[in-house]
């Protein structure tokens, strides 16, 4: 058993020998009431749903609540429907190898969102009634993690029988309540949940961290609002003859007065404003801002400070000496100011620092770069573009205030003065403040996007000591931007620079590890060519001559020709042997009329009868043929060995693009990739294509590999002979 209370499987054991033992224990509990063998926070939820009336042998699933379109609303108005991108690129990668559902629930345990495989999915709701609008809180489902999550507010994994519901012993799932950042409110609950015999040990770890993500990412966001809130009514705070602190919608005080009126740092507001108490039960009254997203609250009282300084005041104009209030209040001021700022801007790095760390794509990165760049700056524009050889720029994204629009792949010619230039030139931050007197394509193309003076300033992307591009930033009418932008932009050029690098290494990884599966592919092929050019020819001749002396030998001379009669047949297993290592190398059978054919030559040679089903039309490139010839190969191998089956049944389609392939057997299952099995070779065979394999084992129920493999560049297929492969 694991050694943490919250955790029900680990590395150390597979988890199919844990599924009997839990079954044991679910069977005690219900048979005889015992609980000691049973996780405590199991042993609670088992008895929470008990008194809850779940029937634990029920066939029912759990009731569906809302229709889908009324979900989906439910789900666009959600607090965590924005943070569904960090979600995605943190839990992503595991679900994807574990084949697990990536799920978002309300907090009152509503499913609202599910994200994944679309088999996995289709098999959730068949067999428990797992999607959107279904209650899975423990009053609705039982003990599960999504439940348990929400009624005891901590991350944990339920396995296999440590659901209460039989239905749902043959899943594993995995969840962590997520809060909100402004008030500490439970939000929900993210997810994972997959088949039983692929529970992932990593599973729970994963959605924890990806909660305290998505915390992180939504008391980002909370910064940037208070940042910018604070900017904009800090005139007024300090302006006003009040006192006035700004709140937000929970009341949490966002800027409190010099003076101070909420020390406390909260305050009960009523929804849509009115009459508030103070601290110390001073009234007060709250005006909304912003439709209700905050709120501006005065003191109904003069404060005795205010009274203090009033009278500070009027002696120091009786006697004619400076006011030291007035300094301490622009001191305070700007103060606020750079604060607000500073946590604006480092909230628009996170963001985009957490994008590059995950598995977002470059034009995903460079999107959000110059929608934050500009909101930021409080530019009317920003653009990220990238230099191409002949000296033109490329727009790779560009985000304006307004209606006008730059194409993301526009080609600008960079034939005259502008700060794309004069980045690409010096390699450095510059910026224009003035376009009035200037001419030149982008000076034309700036026009067309905005009339009047324009500033922009421009930072360098530099990526291994090249000017790759450049992110700007433009500004509309009179004013230039402030001195520190180019500093400020800098920050993200080097995120972007990290997210080029990185996506440059991935890519070049992926065609390192396809170079090497075509090496080797051509390697078996020329290796089956010498072979069948050299050593097979030389000795199918010698046996035929062989053959031929023994033909001649006299009557009298019968030693000689039994030892004659016998190499050629030892000759002639050779060949076989030779032509068997040949075949296995390349079969030219694959070579000659194609997958179809291939396959079925070799299901025929099988020990167990193998029922092929086989739907694609034409040939396909080489490299997709002779990947899949060699996987169904590979497994039917394994299923002969290990599997102890009856049949073997494999099938081959083209869905959409992309060949799939199912092979599965009747045998014993357990099949386990992590063992140093031939599944391993077999994943990185698919992966250097762009491909995937999925494999499901359960022990006793036979074995089941799903490979699909993407047939994009299908019309260059090289030199393939006539005919069909179906």
């Amino acid at each position: 058993m694991p050694t943490s209370p919250w955790r029900a499987i680990d590395a150390t054991r597979p988890a199919s020998f844990r599924a009997p033992e839990l079954l044991r224990i679910w069977d005690d509990y219900l048979s005889s009431g015992l609980l000691s063998q049973a996780r405590l926070p199991i042993a609670e939820s088992w008895r929470r749903s008990q008194l809850a009336g779940i029937d634990p042998t029920r066939a029912r699933a759990p009731t569906t609540f809302e229709d889908r379109r009324a979900v989906r609303e439910r789900w666009e108005d959600h607090p965590l429907e924005v943070a569904a991108p960090v979600i995605r690129r943190w839990l992503g990668p595991v679900a994807g190898d574990s084949e697990h559902l990536i799920v978002v629930s309300s907090a009152q345990g509503l499913l609202l969102w599910l994200d994944g495989d679309g088999r996995v999915r289709s098999a959730a709701s068949d067999s428990m009634n797992f999607v959107e609008g279904a209650l899975w809180s423990e009053a609705g489902a039982g003990t599960n993690a999504i439940g348990m999550a929400l009624a005891i507010d901590h991350p944990v994994q339920v396995h296999a029988a440590e659901h209460f519901s039989e239905m749902v012993h043959g899943w594993t799932c995995a969840a962590a309540p997520v809060h909100n950042p402004e008030d500490g409110r439970l939000l929900g609950v993210i997810d994972l949940t997959g088949p039983m015999a692929m529970v992932d040990p990593r599973s729970l770890a994963a959605v924890v961290a990806t909660a305290r993500a998505v915390e992180a990412d939504l008391r980002g966001r909370v910064q940037q609002r208070d940042a910018r809130l604070r900017i904009r009514y800090l005139d007024r705070m300090t302006s006003a003859g009040d006192r006035l602190a700004l709140v937000s919608r929970s009341g949490r005080v966002i800027a409190d007065h010099p003076d101070g009126v909420l020390p406390a740092g909260r305050v009960d507001v009523p929804t849509g404003g009115g009459e508030v108490m103070l601290p110390g039960g001073e009234p007060g009254f709250a005006e909304p801002l912003d439709g209700g997203e905050a709120y501006v609250v005065r003191a109904l009282r003069p404060h005795r400070n205010a009274r203090a300084r009033f009278r500070r005041n009027l002696t120091s104009v009786l006697e004619e000496e400076p006011v030291a209030d007035s300094g301490d209040v622009t001191g305070w001021r700007r103060a606020q100011l750079e604060f607000s700022r500073l946590a604006e801007e480092q909230a628009a790095l996170r963001h985009v620092a957490t994008m590059v760390a995950g598995r977002s794509t470059a034009e995903e990165i460079f999107a959000t770069v110059a929608e934050e760049v500009a909101r930021l700056l409080r530019a009317d524009q920003g653009t990220v573009g990238r230099y191409e050889p002949d000296g033109t720029m490329t727009v790779t994204a560009f985000w304006a205030s307004g209606d006008r629009t730059l194409p993301v792949g526009t080609r600008i010619e960079l034939d005259g003065p502008s700060v794309a230039a004069l980045v690409q030139e010096s390699g450095r931050p510059s910026r224009i403040d003035d376009y009035g007197r200037l001419s030149g394509t982008v000076i034309e193309l700036a026009r067309t996007l905005g009339a009047g003076r324009r500033s922009t300033v421009g930072a360098p992307i530099l990526v291994e000591g090249r000017v790759w591009g450049a992110i700007l930033a433009s500004l509309l009418g009179p004013a230039p931007l402030a001195e520190e932008t180019e500093s400020r932009l800098m920050g993200f050029a080097e995120l972007v620079a990290t997210a080029i690098s990185n996506a440059v290494a991935r890519a070049e990884l992926h065609a390192s590890r396809a170079r090497i599966v075509a090496a080797a592919d051509q390697t078996r092929r020329r290796i089956e060519r010498d072979l069948h050019d050299g050593a097979q020819q030389r000795l199918a001749s010698l046996a035929l001559q062989l053959r031929a002396a023994a033909g001649r030998v006299t009557a009298g001379r019968d030693d000689l020709r039994d030892e004659l009669v016998r190499a050629e047949k030892a000759v002639t297993v050779a060949l076989d042997e030779l032509r068997e290592i040949s075949r296995g190398i390349h079969p030219a059978i694959l070579s000659r009329g194609g997958l179809g054919p291939a396959l079925r030559a070799l299901s025929r040679r099988s020990v167990t009868p193998v029922e092929l089903e086989v739907s694609i039309s034409g040939r396909h490139p080489e490299r997709i043929e002779v990947a899949a010839y060699y996987v169904v190969s590979e497994l039917l191998t394994n299923a002969v060995k290990h599997a102890r089956a009856s049949v073997l049944h494999v099938a081959v389609e083209e869905v959409t693009g992309t060949l799939h392939l199912s092979i599965r057997d009747d045998g014993i299952g357990g099949a386990d990739p992590a063992r140093g099995s031939g599944l391993v070779g077999l994943r990185d065979r698919c992966e250097a294509l762009g491909g995937t394999i999925a494999v499901e084992s359960p022990v006793g129920a036979g074995t089941e590999v799903l490979v699909c493999l993407p047939l994009e560049g299908d019309a260059a297929a090289p030199e393939h002979g006539a005919g069909g492969g179906g």
